[in-house]
Order: structure tokens, then C-alpha cells, then sequence
């Protein structure tokens, strides 16, 4: 009698060894992939901040006024100048007829703001066919 128990918690001993054993080769696995990736975005970050100063470097003011000397023909472009820029009213804006704001209202629902972006989508969709 005793012996199918002990064979039983052999067994039982055997199964839950490799049990911990593939965890924690699963685990160490883990850890590695984690060690990889924070040195990647370590690596991502330091190439980020080189690229954010060489184009601090390539945009210095005095560096573009230089290039745009040099290219100023080629470019075509025109010295800055008061009468260039004009008043907001200047501005045609079209006219929306008020009768076709409002048949694309839907009279058959509530007013109330979409909740969400289904509703939005499906709001404009409706607008846009009438």
C-alpha cells in the first residue's frame, strides 16, 4: 500500500521540479528580453537627443540667413515686406444657406452631443448624403 504512494510523490516531485524549472527558465528569458529592450530605448534616446542637437546646429538663424543669401535667386523667394500681409476681412470666407444648415439636422433625435465616435461618424455620414 505504501509503495504506489511513494511512486505517486516521486512523481509528483518529478512533475512540479520541471514545473519550477521551466519558470524559472522562462523567467531568466524574460529578464533578458527586458535587458535588451531598456538598453535599445537607452540607445533610442541618446540617437533622439543627437538628432534633436544637430537640428538645433542646422537651424541656427545665422546659418539659414547665410543659405538664404546664397540661394536667394534659385528660390525665388521675395523679401519680407508690410504689404504682403493683409486684414482678416479681406478673407472670402463661402456663405452657408441657413436652410441647408438646418435639413441636415436630424429633427428625429434629441439634441444632445454624441457620446461617442460612432455617433460622430455616423452624424457627418448622414449630413454628407442629404
Amino acid at each position: 500500500m505504501k509503495s504506489p504512494i511513494y511512486v505517486l510523490a516521486v512523481a509528483l516531485v518529478v512533475a512540479v521540479a520541471s514545473w519550477a524549472y521551466e519558470v524559472n527558465y522562462r523567467t531568466k528569458a524574460a529578464l533578458e528580453n527586458v535587458a535588451e529592450l531598456r538598453a535599445e530605448i537607452a540607445q533610442t534616446r541618446e540617437t533622439i537627443s543627437v538628432l534633436r542637437v544637430e537640428w538645433a546646429w542646422l537651424n541656427r538663424p545665422e546659418r539659414l540667413e547665410r543659405l538664404t543669401a546664397m540661394h536667394f535667386d534659385r528660390l525665388g523667394l521675395m523679401p519680407l515686406d508690410p504689404q504682403h500681409f493683409g486684414e482678416l476681412s479681406m478673407v472670402a470666407y463661402p456663405v452657408e444657406d441657413p436652410a441647408a444648415i438646418s435639413s441636415r439636422m436630424p429633427l428625429n433625435r434629441d439634441f444632445r452631443l454624441p457620446m461617442t465616435m460612432d455617433e460622430v461618424t455616423q452624424t457627418y455620414v448622414e449630413g454628407v448624403a442629404r
